[in-house]
């Protein structure tokens, strides 16, 4: 197995990832072509045998009440006929020491399912903690 940065490259098998984690139709490999060359996250892969297992999105954020930035792992996904062999902790083994190297990240977070008990353990025993804050969210008119 290796880890890497994703490629524009990639688009189409990360389109099928997608859709098996997030069941959308409407992110085609355009839109993901086109935010891997536009930089507005980092997307780290697990790739096996030349074909992609899994991915880990994360994006930096500054902000001028912290002196560094901290980043936000906002998507993990791997196949699951890949899972429990080590992918996901690869992936963010390899995303927290590149967003340090390259970002100077001081913190990571990320959300996950208060029920989805496989990703909480492997978060906590990668050195995440849980905390205890409200999540909130508001659609706005006119989104899909």
């Amino acid at each position: 197995m290796r880890i890497r940065l994703a490629a524009e490259s990639d688009a189409g098998m990360l389109m099928q990832l997608n859709r098996a984690f997030n069941e959308v139709d409407d992110v085609g490999e355009a839109d993901i072509r086109a935010a891997l060359g536009a930089g507005r996250e980092v997307v780290a892969v697990a790739e096996e045998a030349g074909v992609l297992i899994g991915f880990c999105c994360a994006q930096v954020h500054h902000s001028f009440c912290y002196n560094a930035p901290c980043a936000e792992i906002t998507e993990m996904y791997v196949d699951a006929a890949h899972r429990k062999k080590g992918a996901g902790r690869a992936m963010l083994a390899f995303m927290t020491e590149h967003l340090q190297g390259a970002y100077g990240v001081c913190e990571m977070h990320l959300l996950t399912g208060c029920e989805n008990e496989a990703a909480k353990a492997l978060y906590g025993a990668m050195g995440f903690e849980e905390k205890k804050e409200a999540y909130m969210r508001k659609k706005l008119e006119g989104s899909t």
